[in-house]
């Protein structure tokens, strides 16, 4: 109204050229301080925690506890432009022989690895880091493992050595790694990835026990997204050990090593494509061998097949998985094991995991344990940090 009964006032409003701005000073630069600087060179810490219930039962004995399966404790930084250094702490290590005089969980260095990354096709790795055997060993990491336990190829085959430590260890070994990711797809993923590895081939966190070294020869080819297939294989020499954790194999009958330089062979294959909104689907095969003067000491084969669907905060997952152990044919390590499972995301940095794991024994494996079959329930929480 008041528009309507002054309409030459507003005309010339809107004819008034804009009055010209006020020039306004540019922001003075910030100064970087050192606490600035301090602060950005700190290192990363970062960690998870694996606790829960765990049950198991057969026909002769059943067991109920909590558990503390894992507490991980990372330490990520930068000594270089291009170089990075990871340290990785165990806080609940619990390996047969490391356990201190009552019986309880220790520290235990897991890595300790600086990565010089000079070009994206080329990178040495140098000091004590987990071996590329397998996708569970290398590729996953227990925060990131579907399940709540990996399959025995890693536990029986990249975390254990028959020769040096008879029982599960961590797969890392102390030396230097190359590696590399070749052929840009212009698609966020390189088609194929190397590594090859110079390691002791002994215990972690020790002096190499002969002259000889491992040799690790890995490749993964990724034809296209979510998609790859990948192939180890791991040659190396070893002097056997009589450790109360895990006594060795590769003695005569007087006790005494055969040889300081035992021959293995261990090789793994798989292919995993992986839909981060849907299926998940990974098979791997693994073989380790071992032969001296036409005597066998290591003979096993191991296998599995995984597959889930990330529907949403949830992941309901089956997995079928075997292990075969020719040279010690009764130990429960020789069964078919059929896994169903399920996660749920609660949050960002929190999951929870139900597995329910039904072990089915082998003949020989069966007449030595006095049962058949076993079963195994847990119910975990992951805690990322």
């Amino acid at each position: 109204m008041i528009a309507a009964m002054c309409p030459a006032i507003y005309a010339a409003d809107a004819a008034a050229p804009e009055a010209a701005p006020e020039p306004v000073a540019a922001p003075a630069p910030q100064t970087e301080t050192t606490l600035d600087k301090i602060v950005a060179n700190m290192p990363k810490i970062s960690g998870y925690l694996q606790t829960g219930w765990n049950w198991t039962h057969n026909k002769n004995a059943s067991s109920s506890s909590f558990q503390a399966k894992r507490l991980r404790l990372i330490m990520d930084g930068k000594v270089g432009e291009k170089v990075d250094f990871r340290l990785q702490i165990e806080a609940f290590n619990g390996i047969a022989g490391s356990t201190n005089g009552n019986g309880q969980k220790n520290l235990q260095v897991m890595d300790a690895f600086a990565t010089w990354k000079i070009i994206p096709e080329f990178k040495i790795r140098a000091g004590q880091f987990y071996t590329p055997l397998g996708y569970e060993n290398y590729d996953i990491s227990p925060a990131t493992l579907e399940t709540v336990d990996f399959s025995n190829i890693v536990y029986r085959m990249a975390c254990r050595n028959p020769y040096e430590y008879n029982l599960v260890d961590y797969g890392r070994d102390l030396g230097l790694m190359f590696m590399g990711d070749i052929g840009d797809s212009g698609k966020g993923f390189r088609y194929f990835h190397y590594d090859v590895a110079l390691t002791n081939g002994s215990i972690p966190c020790k002096d190499d026990r002969n002259k000889t070294k491992d040799l690790y020869l890995s490749a993964t080819i990724r034809p296209f997204k979510n998609f790859n297939v990948k192939a180890t294989f791991n040659w190396g020499e070893y002097n056997p050990t009589a450790l109360n954790g895990g006594r060795g194999v590769g003695f005569d009958a007087d006790g005494n090593p055969v040889s300081k330089y035992m021959p293995m062979t261990r090789f793994v294959a798989g292919a995993w494509y992986n839909n981060p909104n849907g299926l998940d689907l990974r098979a791997e095969i693994g073989l380790m061998k071992s032969k001296k003067n036409d005597v066998k000491y290591v003979d096993e084969l191991g296998a599995y097949v995984f597959a889930g669907y990330h529907a949403g905060k949830f992941l309901p997952m089956v997995r079928w998985d075997m292990y075969k152990d020719d040279i010690n044919k009764t130990t429960a390590n020789n069964y078919d094991r059929l896994l169903l499972g399920c996660t749920y995301q609660l949050f960002k940095n929190v999951k929870l995991q139900v597995n329910w794991g039904h072990f089915m024994y082998k003949s020989d494996a069966k007449e030595a344990l006095g049962y058949n079959t076993s079963d195994q329930i847990q119910i975990m929480g992951l805690f990322k940090f």
